[in-house]
C-alpha cells in the first residue's frame, strides 16, 4: 500500500532526465524517491544526486543529457561500432573538439557558399583519410546536418568496417548498373542523420567506374537529398583516384599524418589537388 501510495507522486515530480534515465533501465521507480529526497537535501540537479547516490554514472548522465537536447552519441557500452568513431564514443573530449572546429572552417569556407561535396584525399596509406572523413560525418550530421558518407576506396574500402556495415552492394555496384536499389544507403540507427554509402563490390576497374557520367549524376543527386556529402577516397600514392573525385567535388581536405608526411608530400598534394580544378579548403594533421 505504502508503495502504492508513493510511486505516482514521485513519477508526478521527476524530471525529464529521470523520465530519461527510467526509460535506458538505469534507475528504477524505487529509485526514484531516494534521489528526489537526496535532490531536495542537497539542492542539486536530479541527474548529479542520482550520481551521488552511485546509482548511474557520469557516462549514463551525460548520454541521457544528449537524448534530451537530441545530441547523438553513443555511450561505452555500446559495442556496434569502431573505436575510431571518437566523435561519437568521446564527443566531449579535445580531440574531438578539433574535428568541431574544422566543421566550422567547412560551414563557413564551403557548404555556406553553395558547395555540398568534400573529398578527403591524402598523399600515402595509414594517414587517416577514413578516420578524419568518417568522425567529420559525425559531427556534421550532429549539427542536424543530413550527412552522407561515402566510401570512394573502391580498391581498399573500411568505412563498412568501422560502422559495422554487412550491406554487400554500394558505390560500385551503383557505377556498374548492378545494385538493387535504395537499399544500397544504410541509415546508422543512433545517429539519424548520418547515412553511409559503403564501396561495394570491389571492382577490377575503380577509375574507368568514376569516370562514367553517373557518377557525377549521383553527386548531383544526393546534393538535393542531403546537405553535406564526405567523400572518402584511396591514397594519391595508391591511384589517381582521388583527382578524379576532387574534380567532381570540387573541394578537398588533405589529411596527413605527424611524423609520417613529408612537407614535400603535403605540397605536391595540394599541387595535384588543384591542377584537377579543385580547392583545397583544409589541411588535417592526424597525431595516432
Amino acid at each position: 500500500m505504502n508503495n502504492q501510495m508513493i510511486t505516482p507522486n514521485a513519477n508526478h515530480n521527476i524530471s525529464s532526465i529521470g523520465r530519461l534515465l527510467l526509460e535506458m533501465g538505469k534507475i528504477s521507480l524505487e529509485d526514484t524517491e531516494r534521489i528526489l529526497r537526496k535532490q531536495h537535501e542537497e539542492g542539486i540537479k536530479f541527474g548529479d544526486a542520482a550520481k551521488l547516490l552511485g546509482l548511474i554514472t557520469e557516462d549514463d548522465l551525460q548520454f541521457a543529457l544528449s537524448q534530451q537536447f537530441e545530441y547523438a552519441y553513443l555511450p561505452s557500452s555500446n559495442l556496434s561500432y569502431s573505436r575510431d568513431l571518437v566523435a561519437a564514443y568521446e564527443p566531449f573530449s579535445p580531440q574531438v573538439e578539433g574535428f568541431r572546429a574544422l566543421r566550422s572552417q567547412l560551414l563557413f569556407r564551403w557548404i555556406n557558399e553553395g558547395f555540398k561535396a568534400i573529398s578527403i584525399i591524402s598523399a600515402n596509406e595509414n594517414e587517416g583519410c577514413s578516420y578524419l572523413a568518417s568522425n567529420l560525418a559525425v559531427v556534421f550530421s550532429q549539427l542536424g546536418k543530413k550527412t552522407l558518407l561515402v566510401d570512394g576506396n573502391m580498391r581498399k574500402p573500411r568505412l563498412h568496417q568501422i560502422f559495422n556495415i554487412k550491406q554487400t552492394y554500394g558505390l560500385s555496384d551503383i557505377l556498374a548498373d548492378r545494385a538493387p536499389g535504395p537499399d544500397t544507403l544504410s541509415v546508422i540507427p543512433e545517429m539519424p542523420n548520418l547515412t553511409v554509402l559503403c564501396a561495394g563490390t570491389v571492382p577490377p576497374n575503380p577509375q574507368e567506374l568514376i569516370g562514367r557520367s553517373n557518377f557525377t549524376q549521383l553527386i548531383k543527386y544526393a546534393s538535393s537529398m542531403f546537405d553535406v556529402i564526405i567523400l572518402d577516397t584511396p591514397a594519391l600514392s595508391v591511384s589517381s583516384d582521388a583527382q578524379m573525385y576532387a574534380s567532381i567535388t570540387r573541394g578537398a581536405v588533405l589529411s596527413s599524418r605527424l611524423d609520417h608526411t613529408s612537407i614535400s608530400e603535403i605540397t605536391n598534394l595540394k599541387a595535384l589537388v588543384q591542377s584537377a580544378g579543385a580547392s583545397v579548403i583544409g589541411l588535417v594533421v592526424n597525431k595516432f
